[in-house]
């Protein structure tokens, strides 16, 4: 009798382990987990987007949602293989920010886009020092974190969407905040993709002031000519040796990287006209021949500039700089 009461305690507590074990099992086949240099490679060709930036285009993207139109469908349609959500609102006291963002998301994955969040961080670019402005970030990315948790591990979280203004000369500063919001994801998030920019306006000679620790689901990314050719002036010997030092860094480092943001054109800040299509056509030739030899993805900048989402239709004056990006074949 006593063999019997041993055998039934044993087999329950073999259960115990054995269902969760499962369960988890079950849980990773549904949502895979995907590493950092996995993720990389998967990314190809994306676009910075202002669904959650510009308050008419959001105002757009949610009036043909309410028709049953996926705008993320159009960019997969086009060759677009992940997009950059830029959003500006602060979710923690808004939440219908969150949930128009939680759409958005959804509307992506459906569409087989790859969403990338990435925060504007006005607070903290304009007030790095300011213990209110660090807080105010690290509490941003704690309630999104939480909010997204059990989503797929395609959407991945873009820190700060670049340290443009103030925070460019504060690296300490970055470093003390990505360290508590990736301590804070990692809770909840284990296996989450995050993404990190250096200091100097995210430009990849300030990578090596990065002290982030590389656990297997950290990229870094940077930015050259966010902006475009300033002036209609690009310098090809710059792209090439700012891609060898983002390789160098990785090498030394672990953490493979991608070029968030780049524009093709340049657009003055006066009204004007822009550069010349032959100059945007050779640059963008060049851009996309380094980085396709190198292997490193890129984002575009940025959606209103390429697509009317007004009448869901791609600017036809755009159609040869787009062939150019998207397709490799064309350089």
């Amino acid at each position: 009798m006593m063999g019997g009461k041993k055998f039934l305690i044993t087999l329950v507590l073999a259960l115990l382990i054995i269902i969760p074990a499962a369960y988890i099992g079950l849980e990773e086949r549904n949502n895979p987990v995907i590493t950092a240099e996995g993720y990389v490679r998967m990314l190809g060709v994306g676009i910075n987007v202002d669904w959650m930036n510009f308050e008419k285009i959001n105002r757009y993207y949610f009036y043909w949602h309410s028709k049953g139109v996926n705008i993320p469908a159009y960019f997969k349609e086009k060759g677009f293989n992940n997009v950059r959500i830029r959003v500006k609102a602060d979710i923690i006291h808004n939440e219908t920010a969150l949930m128009q963002l939680n759409k958005i998301v959804n509307d992506c994955l459906k569409a087989g886009v790859i969403p990338i969040i990435s925060y504007t961080a006005p607070e903290l670019r304009q007030k790095p020092t300011n213990l209110s402005a660090q807080r105010q970030f690290v509490e941003w990315w704690t309630t999104l974190a939480e909010h997204f948790k059990n989503t797929s591990h395609l959407l991945a979280y873009d820190l700060v969407i670049e340290t443009s203004g103030p925070i460019e000369e504060h690296p300490e500063v970055l470093n003390k905040v990505y360290k508590e919001i990736i301590r804070r994801v990692r809770e909840v998030d284990p296996h989450r993709i995050i993404i990190v920019t250096p200091a100097g306006i995210s430009k990849p000679e300030y990578l090596r002031y990065l002290t982030v620790k590389n656990d297997g689901y950290i990229i870094a990314e940077w930015h050259i000519y966010a902006g475009g050719p300033k002036k209609c002036r690009y310098n090809s010997t710059y792209i090439r040796k700012s891609i060898e030092i983002a390789i160098n860094w990785s090498a030394k480092s672990g953490i493979p990287t991608w070029l968030g943001a780049w524009r093709p054109q340049y657009y003055p800040k006066r009204k004007g006209e822009g550069c010349p299509i032959s100059l945007v056509l050779n640059f963008s030739k060049t851009m996309v021949m380094y980085l396709n030899r190198a292997g490193i993805p890129y984002d575009i900048n940025s959606d209103v500039h390429f697509f009317d989402i007004a009448h869901l239709r791609w600017y036809p004056q755009e159609e040869d700089v787009l062939n150019v990006i998207l397709h490799s074949s064309s350089v």
